[in-house]
């Protein structure tokens, strides 16, 4: 029985060698005997063992003497010594104990000795057999020619014993993207087909089943079988259906019946079950659970239950909250659904969450990030059940502060729209306002603009209402680089706040003027409206509170500072940030003045001044860390990643953008996941790797698409265009340059990225050698870079590109 359940070393293992060779170290190298490979059941702990086990220095160390103990075939100290006697292949002697012939042969080994203990949960957890499990397992240790290694699913390992730890807190951890996607090929074999679409839909379910390597190995194989379309629609209707073998189930055949076996084995039921299925049914988890959970939910000692799931590895301990995998998730969310009490408590909750957000946006929106996702699920199921729509709206009214969250906001905005039919006129025109607003943010300019103009209408008689419209139109004309026009706009809706006593929206106009100003290049008029604005501000922050006046102060600096950016006046700029810096540190704002050492890394960066930016931006990181700002956090790794890029340090930027990109991903935020992959694929294109960094822009321009990032969307166009380009892949570069400018037609204002794309686009005809066209997409980009009024060495360039297409003409 102990032969046929011991598992062959497994054929497919990727992604975990680093792991093999820490394990490995450990027993060799270190003079550390015991090593424990722990996490939730499907991880590939056995996997790992095995491996660890079967390597050259392990087998040079231990020879014959490795023992594999697979410990679900065993509940007690009895019969786990049963166990090692027959794997050991023990003789027994009249009247003599088990343990004394198995201590006697510790005592006498020849040389040194490896048991590995696998899944070891079960004896440790059977009954009321733990004493005596420990016990043994104490006494084996005493012996020094023993080493152990004991794989288990829970964070640690048992008994009092100095256990060497693989992976992190939670265990060993998930796979990274790029091994997951080699298992599942390899797993999947020859009837995988490859094509883009294949790939897309490869990463898609990937990501989906959040790379746990059972999840992958199982529903891999049901590609030989079923089309891996098909195999992502089942995954969207049937979730883990997919993640079981057509055999008996089995821990390594079927990941519910693993799920259900931790909970068997843990014990898991009552108040312990019910919060095990409420965290399932939150995507976020629960954040900072020490804080939120006695809010969140009613009962005693649910610190415990909390404790009793950790042990269990069903869920996992990440920044201060507590998550779960998808696969465990999407299993317990279906066998143990919510009751409706449980939603209407976190409904309230969450309502008042929403309340409690910080006045300032740069501290509530990463509070707000880590559980967003939270959000919009229990709102959705509110509105969509006709119940709350009151405390809906105003979730909908504080989300909308938050342009991060546009696409939460605009379902939610249509699903009440849809739903409730009785809804007050003020609330419906609001919220129609509110979605034409988030229209034009998202580059789809007529329907915005259609639906400002229906509001015009509607408000007639209404004149702040008609301001605020002109308001929002002159915010859509900018956007479409109509900038005249959004002046005038922007300009008779100042008029008209002014005229009403409006402070706050006028100064709102002010900025924005100042900012259309700027854009044109116009800065002392930029200045001038940013300074009025400036005045307005410190008059309506003195009624608020001296300290509420400093950071309006501050804030209006940083825009200053901006403003002298774009100028390429460094100094003026960094010595206006410095000043915003000290207000914030003045009031005790450590997140502005964070925010400000990023910015002033950001102007070290672009006076060449690399080490000090990486200084600033590194400091900037490590504030936002400890205020647990995880999103800005995020965003100063990614900057210290294109940092890294730009010094060809391209190691260290991998290492800080897939940090970035992780912990984008732990937060939900796509778009810095997208941007990531982006700059990723920057990485990959400075170093000839081509594919890999086509596959990087592919899988940016899904995620941006998915969020309506229609500007970021055509800029991965351009640079697969170039990819392809430098691959000699000449109609597939045309075809991506061709979108990109089509993409960009609605975005007149993106003069920059128009032209590059533009320049990109004759070098592929210059390298075609069709040179008229070539001279036609130079000469376009060289007027539109000379059309912005800024960019002088992007002239420059295209006139080098020229004069360069003309020596091969004469040639």
């Amino acid at each position: 029985m102990i032969a046929s359940a011991t598992p062959a070393v497994p054929i497919v293992f990727k992604g975990r060698e680093d792991l093999v060779e820490q394990g490995v170290a450990i027993l060799c190298q270190q003079a550390l005997r015991f090593l424990a490979i722990l996490g939730a059941g499907g991880m590939g702990k056995t996997s790992l063992a095995l491996h660890i086990m079967d390597s050259h220095l392990v087998q040079n160390k231990f020879g014959e003497r490795c023992y594999f103990m697979p410990c679900e075939l065993f509940e007690d100290t009895e019969s786990l010594v049963q166990g090692l006697i027959h794997v050991m292949e023990l003789t027994m002697q009249e009247n003599q104990s088990k343990q004394k012939v198995l201590f006697n042969h510790l005592q006498s080994a020849d040389g040194d000795l490896l048991i590995v203990f696998d899944n070891f949960e079960t004896p440790w957890n059977h009954g009321d057999s733990r004493i005596g499990v420990k016990n043994l397992l104490e006494k084996i240790v005493k012996y020094d020619k023993v080493s152990l290694i004991v794989t288990m699913r829970g964070p640690d390992g048992p008994g009092d014993i100095a256990w060497k730890r693989l992976g992190d807190q939670s265990g060993i951890p998930t796979l990274l993207p790029v091994s997951a996607k080699e298992a599942f090929k390899a797993f999947a074999g020859n009837k995988l087909q490859s094509s883009d679409d294949s790939e897309s839909q490869i990463d898609s379910l990937l990501y989906q089943l959040e790379y746990v390597p059972l999840a992958i190995r199982l529903s891999a194989q049901h590609v030989k079988q079923i089309p891996l379309e098909e195999l992502l629609s089942m995954w969207e209707t049937d979730k883990t259906s997919i993640l079981t073998e057509p055999t008996k189930p089995g821990r390594l055949t079927s990941v519910s019946f693993s799920i259900d076996l931790s909970l068997q084995i843990f014990k898991i039921e009552g108040q312990t079950l019910s919060l095990l299925s409420a965290i399932s049914f939150l995507p976020n988890g629960i954040p900072f659970w020490v804080k939120n959970l006695p809010h969140m939910f009613q009962g005693e000692h649910l610190s415990l239950d909390v404790s009793a799931l950790l042990n269990s590895s069903l869920i996992y301990g990440q920044n201060e909250g507590i998550k779960m995998l998808a696969p465990v998730k999407e299993h317990i969310h279906s066998k143990y659904p919510l009751g409706q009490d449980i939603i209407d408590q976190l409904e309230r909750f969450y309502a008042q969450f929403l309340e409690d957000l910080p006045d300032n946006d740069m501290e509530a929106q990463p509070l707000l990030q880590i559980h967003i996702n939270n959000i919009e699920k229990i709102f959705r199921i509110k509105i969509s059940s006709g119940h709350s729509k009151t405390p809906c709206i105003s979730a909908v009214n504080i989300l909308y502060r938050f342009r991060r969250f546009v696409s939460v906001v605009m379902g939610l905005i249509d699903l009440i729209l849809e739903k409730d039919k009785s809804i007050e006129k003020d609330d419906k025109i609001d919220l129609e306002v509110k979605r034409a607003d988030l229209l034009r943010w998202m580059g789809r300019f007529q329907d915005a603009k259609d639906q400002v103009m229906s509001q015009l209408f509607q408000q007639i008689g209404n004149e702040l209402g008609v301001a605020e419209c002109l308001k929002r139109l002159g915010d859509i004309y900018r956007v479409q680089g109509r900038n005249d026009k959004a002046i005038q706009m922007i300009s008779d809706a100042l008029k008209q706040f002014q005229t009403f006593g409006n402070q706050v929206q006028a100064a709102v106009c002010l900025l924005s003027l100042g900012d259309l100003y700027r854009m044109q290049g116009r800065y002392d008029e930029a200045t001038e409206m940013i300074m009025k604005a400036q005045e307005q501000y410190e008059e309506i922050g003195y009624k608020a509170g001296v300290a509420d006046c400093l950071k309006i102060l501050a804030n209006s600096m940083i825009w200053l500072g901006n403003i002298y950016f774009m100028q390429a006046r460094y100094k003026e700029a960094s010595e206006m940030i410095s000043e915003a810096q000290q207000l914030f540190q003045q009031i005790g704002n450590e997140v502005g003045a964070a925010e400000c050492l990023q910015r002033l890394g950001s102007i070290y960066r672009m006076q060449g001044r690399n080490d000090d930016a990486i200084q600033m931006i590194s400091d900037a990181q490590k504030q936002f860390q400890t205020f647990g700002n995880q999103i800005q956090a995020a965003e100063c790794l990614w900057s210290l990643g294109e940092l890294f890029r730009k010094q060809k340090k391209y190691d260290e930027a991998t290492e800080m953008m897939m940090k970035a990109q992780k912990q984008f991903e732990e937060i939900g935020y796509k778009q810095g996941v997208a941007d990531c992959l982006r700059i990723l694929g920057r990485i990959y294109m400075d170093q000839a790797q081509y594919g890999e960094a086509a596959d990087m822009f592919s899988n940016a321009l899904r995620q941006y698409q998915n969020n309506g990032i229609i500007v970021d969307v055509a800029l991965c166009y351009e640079y697969l265009g170039i990819t392809y380009r430098l691959q000699g892949q000449y109609e597939n570069a045309k075809e991506a340059f061709t979108e990109a400018l089509r993409l960009l037609k609605g975005f007149p204002g993106e003069k920059y990225l128009i032209g590059w794309t533009l320049l990109e686009f004759g070098h592929l005809f210059f390298d075609m050698k069709d040179f008229v066209e070539a001279r036609r997409k130079y000469e376009k980009a060289r007027n539109v870079f000379d059309s912005h009024g800024q960019l002088e060495r992007e002239v420059d360039k295209c006139s080098r590109a020229l004069a360069k297409l003309n020596e091969a003409i004469k040639q």
